[in-house]
């Protein structure tokens, strides 16, 4: 009964070894790197819109080539009491100058985006001209007209080619005359549907008198 009694202990203190020696110390595996910022959407502020600097493009990608099928940059905002035209028409406020260029690829009219594969051409067409636009005043209220009569009399109001529906693989330029308060936080234009916003904020630098197509803020 001894012996036995010692063969079983041997035995069992054998097979213990041998499981202590093979296995590996039990290591935390590295957490993989999250993609989510690299390859999500930007950022949106509170109104859920993408914030712009002025000159930087903005757009919408191709969901099936992820590449930009549609991309437009504002830039030269400016000020001024005055505008060039015809009529001397007295603005409500004071005029914001601001440049536009917008740019097509090839594969426009075919492109879509966002999670339902909307028509990248059924949202942009149109969708850029200057009654679409909107600010945020002084007193943080929403300005809905920001094209008043005396600002559709300035030669700076340029925004014909963004009325017609775009072509593919073509490139057009305009400009804005918008009649806004003094001290107006931010310009913001939403997309059809509001699916998608950009806000870009005005430089507080920006000051009253400047000449038309002065480029002062920048």
């Amino acid at each position: 009964m001894k012996a036995s009694a010692i063969y079983v202990l041997a035995a069992v203190a054998f097979l213990t070894g041998c499981s202590t020696e093979g296995t590996e110390p039990a290591t935390a595996s590295p957490a993989a790197p999250s993609t989510e910022s690299a390859v999500g959407a930007p950022p949106r502020n509170a109104q859920g819109r993408i914030e712009k600097q002025f000159g930087e493009p903005a757009g919408l990608n191709d969901t099936r080539t992820g590449q930009p099928a549609f991309t437009f940059t504002v830039s030269n905002p400016r000020t001024n009491p005055e505008c060039t035209g015809f009529w001397n028409f007295v603005p409500d406020h004071q005029y914001l100058f601001v440049d536009i260029e917008v740019t097509t690829t090839d594969k426009y009219a075919d492109a879509v985006t966002g999670a339902n594969n909307r028509s990248i051409k059924a949202m942009a067409d149109r969708s850029l001209s200057a009654a679409n636009w909107r600010a945020v005043g002084p007193d943080d209220v929403v300005l809905s007209n920001l094209v008043s009569t005396a600002a559709l009399n300035c030669d700076e109001m340029n925004d014909d080619v963004l009325r017609e529906p775009f072509a593919p693989a073509s490139t057009y330029r305009g400009s804005f005359a918008f009649d806004v308060p003094a001290g107006t936080k931010s310009l913001y234009i939403d997309m059809l549907g509001k699916d998608i916003g950009w806000e870009w904020t005005i430089p507080a630098e920006l000051a009253p008198g400047s000449s038309p197509g002065a480029a002062n803020g920048f």
